[in-house]
């Protein structure tokens, strides 16, 4: 493929996340990298219409699944799925204007775009767990198989796959090209469901690659004649297993808790500041939960806080977290562009994702459980990190340039599986 056009569609996205952003165009990038060649791509994303207008560099297309509930309607779902697989079997056995019949005009459009695609990509990120729903996500994949086109999982945390309830996404996964995984725990999960090892690479989360080397190399420290300057990302999570609600309040008040013993003991000034917010059409805004935050403080400390609430693309975002002293990441991908921004972050972990990244870093002690957190624990882990940050510091230069080595593999494997597979 060495100087050719590559056409690529990536799927299962996410954009109007800044996180999920950050991950697509890092992927673009390891793709570009490793294939030489000038790359047409289309991305399928949960909110296509919306992410266009964020990023109208890009193309973008509905998700297959959103196209079938937009034609057939949510209670005849299960039979436009069977009528789209149906086509795709059509269209491979050179059949493709009888199957065609079946589907509307959008989804005709875009089972040509899937047949005519010399790789399909299942976006990075965590999406295949057991508390979202699997089969809109599979399906772009489903139809990958049933037209014989090469796909593969970008690195992503997933799984656990239980056994009678996931024999789909079992089947989908052991036909991948390669699964490229960002920790050991996902590579357990997927050996687990009967994926061939040859098939499963570990790399590091892909928007390490954004990092690039002069920022690496920055680890000034901040001028000691102003402020502490803080960030905070907060989010909801609705999947706290011991009472959602009373969990949430827990942690809104740890944070709380935080925040003033920043402000008062280490005079901080504070800005909540995150991958989900500014973006209207997108399901949750984390900064509204930095209001019930920020609701918990003193009325005297509160002119010491700020929330951010603007809209911030990826590589932007990673320039703003670089201004600041420190970062209090309940979010992984503001943990990520922190790091890559070569400031030291504080994570507060919501899925074993973050505590997989630190524990690799060698910084797992560091991670906090929003599921137990208590404010007495975040003082404790800020005072810690504060006093260490100077080392810290000098040593992210190092860290972070290897987990970008090993994220721009991805690109390796990914070309790799396919040339082996020809």
């Amino acid at each position: 493929m060495e100087g050719a056009r590559v056409r690529v569609l990536i799927t299962n996205t996410a954009a109007l996340n800044t996180g999920d952003a950050a991950i697509l165009f890092a992927t673009l990038d390891i793709l570009r990298e490793a294939f030489g060649a000038r790359l047409d791509v289309i991305v399928y994303d949960q909110q296509a219409a919306a992410a266009a207008r964020y990023y109208p560099e890009l193309t973008f297309r509905p998700v297959l699944f959103d196209q079938l509930a937009k034609w057939t309607g949510n209670r005849r779902l299960k039979g436009g799925a069977f009528l789209l697989l149906a086509a795709a079997i059509l269209w491979r056995l050179s059949l493709r204007s009888v199957g065609a019949r079946f589907l509307s005009p959008s989804l005709q459009a875009s089972l040509a775009e899937f047949a005519a695609a010399d790789l399909i990509v299942s976006a990075g990120g965590t999406y295949l767990v057991p508390y979202y729903r699997i089969f809109p996500k599979v399906l772009d994949l489903l139809v990958a198989v049933v037209l014989g086109r090469p796909f593969v999982l970008f690195t992503q945390s997933l799984g656990p796959f239980p056994q009678r309830r996931q024999r789909l996404l079992r089947f989908v996964l052991r036909r991948a090209r390669i699964i490229l995984t960002r920790d050991a725990r996902s590579r357990r999960h997927l050996l687990d469901a009967g994926v061939s090892p040859g098939r499963i690479a570990e790399c590091a989360d892909a928007a390490f690659a954004l990092a690039t080397p002069p920022a690496i190399q920055e680890t000034t420290p901040a001028p000691s004649h102003r402020p502490l300057r803080v960030a905070v990302s907060v989010r909801n999570w609705p999947h706290l297993r011991n009472r959602a609600a009373a969990g949430m309040g827990r942690y809104l008040s740890a944070v709380a808790i935080m925040i003033r013993w920043l402000v008062e003991q280490h005079g901080a000034q504070v800005t909540f500041l995150s991958t989900c917010q500014g973006v209207s059409e997108y399901w949750t805004d984390d900064s509204r939960t930095a209001d019930a935050v920020v609701a918990r403080l003193p009325v005297t400390l509160r002119q010491h806080v700020r929330v951010d609430r603007g809209f911030h693309a990826p590589r932007e975002l990673m320039v703003l977290l670089g201004r600041f002293d420190l970062v209090v990441a309940t979010r992984l991908h503001v943990a990520i562009l922190a790091l890559c921004a070569g400031v030291p972050v504080l994570p507060i972990a919501y899925e074993f994702k973050t505590n997989e990244l630190f524990t690799r870093l060698g910084l797992g002690e560091l991670v906090q459980d929003m599921e137990s957190v208590t404010g007495e624990d975040l003082c404790r882990a800020v005072d810690w990190l504060l006093a260490a940050r100077a080392d810290i510091r000098a040593a992210l230069p190092h860290w972070v340039a290897r987990e970008r080595r090993s994220a721009l593999a991805a690109g390796s494997h990914v070309r790799s599986a396919l040339e082996t597979a020809s």
